[in-house]
């Protein structure tokens, strides 16, 4: 009988040494309830021309980015193409800035069907990325 009281006393003991390390930990963990600053996402627009392309002909791009209304300028701005539902590879079309915020370039879709666009923003404080689709005609 004593020996139960005292493996109940060790174990009531080994509890509350782990409480008690286990404490400071949570002042230091990242909650989700937070109040953190509001992430303002980008505005992103992917006009072609033609306005429908087709496949293997050469397609304009003119993407618009924007953050609060105002143009982003002076950013790298990539527009990678996948097709949805083949492994045709990513195909990446650089752009360059026209005009603040404007951001042109050209390439050819492979062939036709439902293309991913994904326009990656790449500025001083990050690289952030805005996802589309387009349809390319035969």
């Amino acid at each position: 009988m004593r020996e139960v009281k005292q493996m109940r006393l060790q174990i009531s003991r080994a509890v509350l040494i782990l409480s008690l390390l286990t404490v400071p930990l949570l002042g230091c963990s990242r909650s989700d309830s937070s109040v953190a600053p509001a992430v303002v996402p980008l505005a992103v627009s992917v006009q072609t021309d033609p306005a429908v392309p087709h496949a293997e002909q050469q397609t304009s791009f003119l993407v618009e980015v924007t953050e609060r209304d105002k143009p982003v300028v002076q950013a790298e701005v990539s527009l990678y193409l996948e097709m949805r539902e083949m492994d045709h590879g990513e195909h990446v079309i650089r752009l360059v800035e026209t005009s603040p915020g404007q951001y042109r370039g050209a390439g050819t879709f492979p062939m036709s069907g439902t293309w991913v666009t994904h326009v990656r923003v790449k500025r001083e404080q990050g690289t952030e990325s805005v996802n589309g689709e387009v349809t390319v005609s035969d």
